[in-house]
């Protein structure tokens, strides 16, 4: 028996193509890395299969109710030249909205400034004592509906006050620091707060409706949640690099998808997504630091294409492009397919070491323009996206608003018109 089981053994460990045994020692000690997948991100690789674009469609913007336009974050391009600005104030703050020619802006201090479109200050309001503010690294988000104006904080607390006298009108605290902006549909506030619990809350008294719990993850990134809604459902994520989808009027996950890395060793410490933004069709599209684009339908959660090109800065959509910008890349998806068109990088002056950092992009209908975090203004020309022009516009930027033709620039230190 035992003249058997010898056998047996050296028969199995000689026989078989030795080409293919590995000396697992000798392996290691050589270092080289096994390639796990074939797929390669083009997030750094330029890409030119088209040299202009033609924008048929453009929008208008009455009011700028909230973060990212509206409660589908949805921006399509518009008519409008950036030249010399209208006017301008100086104001430190970090968000602001418009509601009805109103602009109300909010500091890291819980200062809240009602604003008229001439920049004639109209009433201001403190929401919190200096105590508070010099303790805790306060953070805020507002939205605006009808008359009311919502603040969520990183203390966990909702405020609705008041737009005409900035009166409050109820708070309630949560307990747990809000992370993601504040969404306002059909009279309820939707927001997500770091243990990736998503509430809704009754605009009329912040009563609480609802609230749903998923997976959370130790490492957190405000970036990691994102809000959007279409046809009575709301789609949000999580910083465990996951999107739900739930239905307002069964109040249950109708479907669920995660953002996989193609590759586990690129895959980030914490997960960071761009906002959630669904076309007039459902089509969502969504970015992740994990590494793809992709556009789901809404209805199914059906993946209809993925790329691996990626941005955690909010898409601009036209009838058949994706725009987008990714540190010092510019890019442009074909909406339908999901193919990547162009994708530039965009260099400064030999003489500056620092590469730029772009923060947000708006489509007109001649001219597309980055925005640069130190403040340059890359300005592409639709017809020939070969002609750019670089120019130091502002000190900073960190973010704008349109409404009624106008452009709000917010610099950190300033608010400029145009």
């Amino acid at each position: 028996m035992k003249k058997i089981f010898f056998i047996l053994t050296f028969f199995l460990f000689s026989c078989g193509d030795k080409e293919n045994l590995v000396d697992i020692d000798a392996f290691l000690k050589e270092g080289k890395r096994i390639n796990l997948i074939e797929g390669q991100n083009v997030n750094y690789f330029e890409v030119k299969l088209i040299n202009e674009i033609k924008i048929l469609n453009f929008t208008n913007f009455s009011n700028w109710n909230e973060k990212n336009q509206n409660h589908k974050n949805l921006i399509y391009p518009i008519k409008k030249k950036i030249e010399k600005n209208k006017n301008s104030i100086n104001l430190k703050f970090k968000s602001f909205v418009v509601n009805n020619e109103k602009l109300i802006f909010i500091d890291q201090k819980s200062n809240i400034f009602l604003y008229n479109n001439k920049f004639k200050k109209i009433i201001s309001k403190k929401i919190y004592n200096r105590k508070i503010y010099k303790n805790y690294k306060l953070d805020f988000s507002l939205s605006t509906n009808g008359k009311s104006l919502f603040v969520s904080d990183s203390l966990g607390n909702v405020h609705c006050f008041n737009l005409e006298n900035l009166k409050l009108k109820w708070r309630k605290s949560f307990g747990v620091p809000f992370k993601s902006d504040v969404k306002i549909y059909k009279k309820n506030l939707f927001i997500i707060n770091s243990n990736s619990k998503i509430f809704s809350i009754n605009t009329l008294n912040g009563n609480l409706n609802w609230s749903f719990e998923t997976s959370s993850k130790n490492i957190k990134d405000k970036d990691s949640y994102r809000i959007a809604f279409y046809n009575n459902k709301v789609f949000f994520t999580n910083d465990s690099s996951e999107i739900y989808c739930l239905d307002l009027d069964e109040k249950k996950i109708l479907w669920s998808f995660t953002f996989e890395s193609e590759n586990f060793e690129n895959t980030p410490l914490f997960s960071r997504s761009s906002p959630i933004t669904i076309d007039q069709n459902g089509i969502l599209f969504v970015s992740s630091n994990n590494g793809n684009t992709y556009a789901i339908d809404s209805n199914t959660g059906s993946l209809k294409w993925s790329n691996l090109i990626y941005s955690n800065n909010r898409f601009v959509i036209s009838k058949n492009y994706l725009f987008n910008v990714f540190n010092d890349f510019f890019f442009i998806i074909d909406k339908n397919t999901g193919k990547i068109l162009f994708n530039k990088n965009i260099k400064k002056s030999n003489n500056q070491k620092k590469s730029f950092q772009f923060d947000d992009l708006l489509v007109t209908n001649n001219n597309i323009y980055l925005f640069e975090k130190n403040g340059y203004l890359i300005t592409f020309t639709n017809s020939n996206l070969n002609n750019i022009k670089i120019k130091k516009y502002f000190k900073e930027y960190k973010n704008f608003i349109l409404t009624n033709d106008d452009l709000y620039i917010n610099t950190g230190h300033s608010i400029l018109k145009y």
